[in-house]
């Protein structure tokens, strides 16, 4: 979700902010200090929380004195139209700025270290650990107040009736293989697992969290390490070959190089696949939406053989930046602050649809939770945010990172031949840009 709307922004205003990108935009004018009052303006896209999000703020505003108007903005083309005002000047004084670094870069964004609390970076510190995608150039530029984690669901029902411990699911890739075997020779008439190569989000989010689970400083689209600055994709072999396993022996759902995500998760909730790499959205989808009875749990992502998982990789989300051209910075701070506290973040995560990154609303929510799941998905001590990537900002030509995975796991080509050259052309890509000044290599760099 997130990570496709990163790329298409930064082909919208990729070539803005290969103009900016190496600007001072860190030292510019600072927040003015949040105060309520005036007229604030806020854009957030539309779903499943946005009516409560518009309540909240507008009752807020009248109990504080401001006018705050509320835009809910349809999600498909939520950056087109932000793109659009921003450059003309009409831009809303506070909105979801998802690919802050690409903002910021523009001219877009407003820095917040002088707008938030100590309270609130305290809250937001773990999410906000460089290299981020909310920071540029040492500055904070948004906030995010969401977490994705990742896990393995898996059905409950299949795996007893297939002879395994429901209670111990797969920790590894051999294990996955073991776990469907045994789902096979059960002749329950389901498949073992789920991979829906369709979805522009499957690389990110079903195979980038198996291998950068286990080293810290290992981060998805193309597996990027932030320490070494260098794309090493080949990392990513033992999770190519264990979904084209999957794949060549039928264990996973038919149909996956044109499977997308809704119908693959419809599958899972009616009881038709035993397992698949999952996001904590994935909760309301299953439970909500498609409303199922399946008897699911989640667990930690396997890791490859010989390897230890170190984390659970999260993606921190929803984040919130202010106007570097706003009229009313300081209401706009104001109101920046609501939508980032913990009022708000613990009333969305009471509804089981919002994952909170906030500790205090995540155990709210936790403790409130109306599926079980909830808990299994809320982001604890383990979880850590992935690390900005430059990926979407490089000029590589041709097949990206995704497809050429797909392309691997769906053939016979040898897997560490094509590991190699997409971690060499976007290595490349990543080098050019760096020389030409387009991009600073310091803010896709582990803080020391």
């Amino acid at each position: 979700m997130r990570t496709k709307r990163f790329t298409r922004w930064a082909a919208l205003v990729g070539a803005a902010a290969a103009v900016s990108l190496v600007s001072a935009c860190g030292s510019g004018t600072p927040s003015a200090t949040p105060t309520a009052g005036g007229t604030v303006s806020v854009w957030i896209q539309n779903g499943a929380q946005s009516a409560a999000i518009q309540k909240h703020l507008e009752s807020w505003g009248a109990e504080n004195g401001t006018t705050v108007e509320v835009t809910v903005q349809a999600s498909d083309s939520y950056l087109n139209a932000l793109q659009l005002a921003l450059k003309t000047g009409k831009g809303p004084d506070v909105f979801d700025a998802s690919s802050a670094q690409v903002l910021a870069s523009a001219g877009f964004l407003k820095p917040l270290d002088d707008v938030l609390s100590d309270e609130d970076k305290t809250a937001y510190a773990r999410a906000l650990q460089k290299p981020s995608p909310y920071i540029f150039n040492d500055a904070t530029y948004a906030v995010p107040t969401t977490a994705d984690t990742t896990r393995l669901a898996y059905n409950k029902d299949i795996f007893k009736k297939a002879g395994l411990d429901p209670e111990k699911p797969p920790v590894t890739f051999a294990e996955v293989v073991t776990a469907c075997k045994a789902i096979e020779a059960s002749a329950q008439g389901v498949y073992c697992f789920g991979l829906p190569l369709k979805w522009v989000g499957w690389a990110s989010w079903m195979l980038d969290p198996s291998i950068t689970n286990t080293e810290d400083d290992l981060t998805g689209k193309g597996i990027f390490n932030v320490s070494t600055q260098k794309y090493e994709t080949d990392k990513a072999k033992p999770g190519i070959e264990l979904y084209r396993e999957l794949i060549s022996k039928g264990w996973a759902y038919p149909g996956a190089s044109s499977l997308e995500n809704d119908a693959m998760r419809a599958a899972f909730a009616k009881g038709e696949i035993a397992m698949f790499v999952s996001a904590s959205w994935d909760v309301g989808v299953l439970n909500e939406t498609n409303k199922t009875s399946a008897n699911w749990a989640a667990a930690a992502v396997p890791a490859p053989q010989g390897t230890k998982a170190v984390r659970q990789a999260m993606n921190a989300g929803t984040p919130y930046g202010i106007n570097a051209a706003s009229k009313n910075a300081a209401g706009a701070g104001a109101v920046l602050n609501v939508l980032i506290g913990s009022t708000l973040n613990t009333q969305l995560g009471k509804t089981g649809l919002t994952f909170p990154l906030r500790a205090d609303a995540a155990k709210a929510a936790s403790d409130a939770a109306k599926w079980p799941q909830y808990a299994q998905y809320a982001p604890s001590e383990t979880d850590k945010a992935w690390f900005v990537a430059p990926t979407a900002l490089l000029n590589v030509q041709g097949e990206n990172f995704r497809d050429a995975m797909a392309r691997l796991l769906l053939g016979t080509e040898d897997v560490s031949s094509g590991l190699d050259a997409i971690a060499g052309k976007y290595n490349a890509a990543f080098k050019d840009a760096v020389d030409s000044g387009q991009i600073s290599a310091e803010n896709f760099a582990k803080a020391k």
